[in-house]
């Protein structure tokens, strides 16, 4: 599978792992348009995983948001499985591992694709059932044929 060119089937032996430059944008947009992931969520993540767990203060000043609007982005990242409420005094958000962050993306996504399925089955089997009385009324009427 290919992104911008690039070929996305090469995965890194596990352990060769190194830290390399990230491309900010690029990876903002493959998650956006592979996993619907909004960019805000992916910039918050990305400073998490450079820095230390944050408040939500802290994060709204990292991403230059207001707090109410990184209250409810902090939320978000929780319920989608993004960032965990890390132990303290102090309500801190911590990033969760890229491999599980993106196992939790990914079972979001697949659950979505297979609810779209199973309506889109439903559609087709209320279709036949709405259209097969026409058909075989047709057929009484044309003989057959």
């Amino acid at each position: 599978m290919k992104y911008q060119g690039r070929s996305l089937d090469t995965v890194p032996v596990p352990g060769s792992l190194k830290r390399r430059p990230i491309d900010e944008k690029e990876l903002t947009e493959l998650l956006e348009t592979q996993f619907k992931i909004k960019p805000l969520e992916t910039q918050a993540y990305l400073r998490l995983l450079e820095g230390y767990n944050m408040t939500v203060h802290e994060l709204a000043l990292a991403i230059n948001i207001p707090p109410g609007e990184a209250q409810a982005l902090v939320e978000r990242m929780v319920s989608s499985g993004l960032v965990i409420r890390a132990a303290g005094h102090e309500p801190k958000f911590a990033p969760l591992h890229p491999r599980m962050t993106m196992t939790n993306i990914f079972k979001i996504f697949e659950k979505e694709v297979v609810n779209s399925l199973r309506d889109r089955r439903a559609t087709v089997d209320r279709v036949v059932n709405l259209l097969t009385p026409i058909y075989e009324d047709r057929k009484m009427r044309t003989g057959g044929t």
